[in-house]
């Protein structure tokens, strides 16, 4: 005991003693409180500089009593708990030891209890400027999700007890919103929680994280299966690709232009998910990574072999997105599955130019390329397109930067839901379908069932069987309306081999066709009465937190580049509605903090208030935003090379963030497409130039197929339905209605106007009549708009089928709502009359039944054919579309042999013959004492240190043949002395000067990692100078 020589709050460093030489600790560690160096003197890491987000009335303490001043304040504001995302910190209260917070986290809608952690500042006399924090939990038994992020609490730096209290909640929401994998279980059915620390250990250190790839010679990648896969791949009309990265390991691609995909989902719907699937000509892309010096992966079982996971490999990695080609180039690639990357820091400092509101703002940015855990995620590719105008005019003087060329991959508005999907739940789907003989949507609400009772898969199955066995009928209904790729499990293969590409890309492609059905955060099916056009979140807290709050959904920073004019509708709708008392959805589990009497302090939590103070609060944060077109011109200043692109917070800094979430839900929430017309080509004819047009639609992906069914089974028993098979005609209501109207459709749920004629949907042939006393003038709006709403008309294509209307005179009332297919949205403004670009094109237009002609002030309005637009956008994606010949890897394998039947991969591991065998007593003679264990070891280090050597001994327990895993950790060298290994690497490849000399004399090299505990402040720990 006496060779160690520590500080009683040292944090735990492995110093491996291999070698005596002196080497300066890196100045960034790893995320976590054991950090492993090489060295005999540790130096100190500096701390990031602390900006205090308490009370103002605290500045001038410091220390210990600013620690308890703050805490104090602490459990004063949240007596009640701090709630953020759904869930709750309770019972906040001091430990036995200086510095201590304990607290419990529960979700906030039904107590249930989370965890209960020990907070501990590192030494409250340097609070708040250069204290760091260590957090463990207090359970036994902890869900490894929740562990990884106690992990990152000493990286966050110094931080009030409220930020770091927020951060952790946060970060929890985002964790449990997922559900996670697998829960926690023995038994392997229920993927449990041996798989998820080896999940977690597996995405911190692999082989590229230092620079080790195996050789050729160990490589078990056969050409033979990648043969075949590739034909079937391109059997089924997608395109197969293969990038080399290193040696020994492959990146698998499969695409498919992604105009093709108008084929399987409606383009209206395309359009209004993210138009660049279809204005640009760009491949729909899956990436598959991980895959390192073997293939095929799968058992016959869908598992992975165990040959793959003996390599230290835990899964496969999915990245899905928009490649400019059909796989992506090498270098992009390579950074796109990377798994590590160094943190760097730059400081920007640049003016902007005068905001909205007069103030020349000057502000420091600081760059870090790896975020942390905590960070929301924001995906700057989604407004690449449209970040390169010319240089801001506060800087004139300043040289313009060349615009770089198009990224080859970029991601698109579902890209991150849908890989979040198949990295979570893919793998774990298809052994299920393969074990119980089930199809994908029966596996999916059987996973979902899992999770959400954290039980055993069998005992699940037998409970819910009857609603899993109608999951899969459903779907069949489902191939009606929708045209679904075909399964490739249900082909005939007599040796039952398993492509993974193929039937990864399927999956992915039939849940982008389905994704309007499912939740974006928790992948479950929306249980609602309305299908949105565009996908959307459950009404779970968490699913609309993380939806919101961490930019799960669509990028607001593009849809303000690319559609500023229907930004400013959506938030000019939303004002009107809250101001004249029609909101009636509201962002509820956003965490929003906002004033109800104007003022910004104090701020109240949002969700409690009244209906009435919610459109108060909403309306207030509204007229608080800068106009959309400012917000468009700050977000595409330039930035220099390297620092993070504008963003809209810093417009003006004394706006309130809740303002920021409510401008993100006014668009995010809108499920219809709305896209402002001002080509010729695309215009009503007749209306007026008073009047914006909006090409709208509202409804489920499938209901254009649904429309043109009923119009199917009109025109076979209508002769004038066949001649002419809709009708078109106006539909009006005031303006403090369409907020909702634009979310959920037209229906006929509440009584606006009477209904003289019947109950349905009302509509009229004559523009005046809707345009008048229906579409009822808004009373107010929001002042930085640039549209100043104040009549909303539509125009509505009907099945024409008169007879079958509750009346057709004098207007129609039409109680089938799926025979209404919204097509326009007229706006008309207070304001100048909006630009429209006129042509001559020559466009088709609708024949319109003459008995039911649509007019204003009875002249007759001409309408572009529906389709018109659209089918020139995919036959222009289709003309420019040019097969490229696939490159040389991929030509490679289509030229290799296809696969022979006996050489398929067996579930059962086959023999190892002449596998490496240990040697105890040659390890026991050649160890001549062990080191002592640490007085103090930090319960946060021990935990680290834990789990590695868990999971190294698991590794090494599933291990196939130790020849092949080359290393060897004698368990019972182990004993209670955690803080010493014995390896014994061995079974070196021949050629090797080391396997030659040890040919003769020994079996292994003995490598002995002794662990000293070390302070880094106020001196670093020795170990004692008579140690050897």
């Amino acid at each position: 005991m006496d060779n160690i020589t520590s500080d009683p709050e040292s944090e735990l460093q492995i110093a491996v003693v291999a070698k005596r030489r002196k080497t300066r600790a890196s100045p960034q560690p790893r995320a976590s409180s054991c950090n492993t160096i090489v060295s005999e003197e540790l130096e100190g890491v500096h701390n990031t500089p602390y900006i205090a987000t308490m009370s103002s009335a605290k500045t001038p303490l410091k220390g210990r009593k600013r620690f308890i001043a703050d805490f104090k304040e602490a459990t004063s504001a949240y007596g009640a708990g701090l709630e953020v995302g759904g869930l709750k910190v309770k019972d906040l209260r001091t430990g036995d030891d200086e510095g201590s917070i304990l607290c419990d986290v529960i979700h906030a809608a039904n107590d249930k209890h989370i965890v209960s952690l020990n907070l501990i500042v590192s030494d409250t006399s340097e609070y708040p400027g250069s204290h760091n924090y260590f957090c463990f939990a207090q359970d036994e038994d902890v869900s490894p999700r929740i562990l990884d992020v106690i992990e990152t609490i000493p990286d966050e730096g110094p931080r009030s007890i409220e930020d770091i209290l927020k951060k952790l909640l946060t970060t929890f929401a985002k964790k449990l919103a997922t559900n996670g994998r697998q829960p926690e279980s023995d038994d392997e059915d229920s993927y449990g929680e041996d798989d998820e620390d080896m999940d977690g250990y597996d995405a911190h250190y692999d082989d590229d994280d230092f620079g080790i790839v195996p050789s050729d010679q160990n490589s078990d990648i056969k050409m033979s299966f990648l043969h075949r896969d590739f034909n079937e791949i391109v059997a089924c009309g997608y395109r197969p690709g293969l990038t080399r990265l290193g040696i020994g390991e492959i990146v698998l691609t499969v695409s498919l232009p992604s105009f093709q995909l108008a084929q399987c989902v409606a383009p209206r719907a395309l359009m209004a998910w993210d138009p660049r699937l279809l204005t640009t000509s760009r491949h729909f892309t899956l990436i598959i990574s991980g895959i390192r010096g073997i293939y095929p992966v799968l058992q016959n079982d869908g598992k992975l072999l165990p040959k793959f996971t003996a390599r230290g490999l835990s899964t496969v990695q999915f990245r899905v997105g928009l490649s400019s080609k059909y796989k992506p180039r090498q270098e992009d690639v390579r950074e796109l599955v990377r798994t590590f990357g160094l943190k760097v820091k730059e400081e920007v400092v640049m003016e902007a130019d005068i905001s909205p509101f007069g103030l020349k703002v000057k502000e420091e940015v600081v760059m870090e390329t790896d975020s942390s855990p905590f960070d929301s995620e924001y995906d700057e590719n989604y407004a690449d397109e449209f970040l390169s105008p010319p240089a801001p005019e506060a800087a004139p003087e300043a040289a313009p930067e060349e615009v770089s060329e198009e990224e080859d991959f970029i991601s698109f508005s579902l890209s991150e839901s849908m890989q979040s999907l198949m990295n979570d739940r893919f793998m774990d789907l298809l052994h299920l379908r393969l074990k119980y003989g089930m199809g994908w949507a029966a596996a999916e609400t059987l996973l979902s069932e899992v999770h959400m009772c954290q039980r055993e898969v069998d005992i699940v199955l037998k409970e819910n069987l009857a609603d899993i066995q109608l999951s899969d009928r459903e779907e069949q209904e489902l191939l009606r309306s929708y045209n679904l790729p075909a399964d490739p499990l249900l082909a005939p293969d007599k040796t039952n081999h398993l492509n993974l590409p193929l039937l990864a890309f399927s999956y992915l492609l039939r849940r982008l066709i389905l994704c309007s059905r499912y939740c974006l955060i928790c992948y479950n099916k929306l249980k609602t009465d309305f299908q949105p056009l565009k996908p959307y979140v459950c009404d779970n807290k968490l699913c609309t937190y993380q939806y919101y709050n961490l930019n799960r959904g669509p990028s607001l920073e593009y849809e303000i580049c690319s559609r500023p004019q229907t930004i400013d509708l959506l938030v000019s709708l939303t004002y009107v509605a809250a101001a004249e008392g029609t909101l009636e959805d509201f962002p509820i589990g956003m965490n929003l903090m906002v004033s109800v009497d104007g003022q910004q302090n104090p701020l109240v939590d949002f969700d409690p208030l009244s209906h009435q103070d919610k459109r108060r609060a909403i309306t207030t944060l509204i007229a608080s935003l800068p106009p959309i077109l400012d917000m468009k011109r700050h977000l595409q200043k330039r930035s220099k090379m390297g620092a993070s692109k504008p963003r809209l917070q810093e417009i003006d800094r004394t706006i309130l963030p809740a303002a920021w979430s409510v401008l993100r839900w006014c668009v995010a929430s809108c499920t219809a497409h709305l896209e402002e017309l001002t080509s010729g080509e695309d215009l009503l004819k007749g209306i007026g130039n008073r009047w914006r047009q909006f090409r709208f639609t509202v409804g489920a992906p499938d209901a254009e197929a649904k429309f043109h069914e009923e119009q199917s089974r009109a025109c076979a028993t209508d002769p004038n339905a066949n001649r002419y098979p809709s009708l078109y005609a106006f539909h009006g209501s005031a303006a403090k209605n369409w907020h909702s109207i634009i979310r959920h459709g037209l229906w006929y749920k509440t009584v606006a106007h009477g209904r003289a004629y019947g109950h349905g949907v009302y509509f009229a042939k004559e523009g005046n009549v809707s345009m008048g006393s229906y579409a009822g003038s808004a009373t107010t709006s929001w002042r930085n708009s640039a549209i100043h709403v104040y009549n909303c008309v539509t125009v509505a294509e009907i099945v024409n089928l008169p007879s079958q209307f509750v009346s057709s005179a004098p207007y129609f009332v039409v109680p089938q709502t799926h025979w209404i297919v919204c097509r326009y949205l007229l706006v008309k403004s207070v304001l100048d009359d909006p630009d429209i670009v006129s042509d001559n094109v020559d466009v088709p237009v609708v024949t319109l039944d003459p008995q039911h002609p649509l007019t204003v002030d009875y002249k007759q309005v001409s309408i572009p054919a529906p389709a018109y637009k659209l089918e020139k956008l995919l036959a222009n994606r289709q003309a420019e579309y040019l097969e490229e010949d696939y490159d040389q890897d991929d030509l490679e394998i289509f030229a290799s042999e296809d696969v022979a039947t006996e050489d398929l991969p067996s579930s059962v591991p086959q023999p190892i013959t002449d596998d490496w065998v240990h040697d105890s007593d040659w390890v026991q003679a050649c160890i001549e004492h062990m080191m002592p264990a640490p007085v103090d070891a930090t319960p946060m280090a021990t935990s680290s240190l834990q789990k590695e050597l868990k999971a190294m001994l698991k590794e090494q327990e599933m291990a196939n043949s130790l020849k092949e895993l080359g290393w060897y950790m004698p368990p019972d060298l182990i004993g209670d002395n955690l803080f010493q290994w014995v390896v014994e690497l061995h079974s070196f490849q021949k050629e090797l000067p080391v396997a030659q000399d040890m040919a003769q004399r020994i079996s292994a090299v003995l490598l002995q990692i002794k662990l000293a505990i070390s302070n880094l402040d106020p001196r670093p720990a020795r170990l004692a100078s008579n140690w050897d």
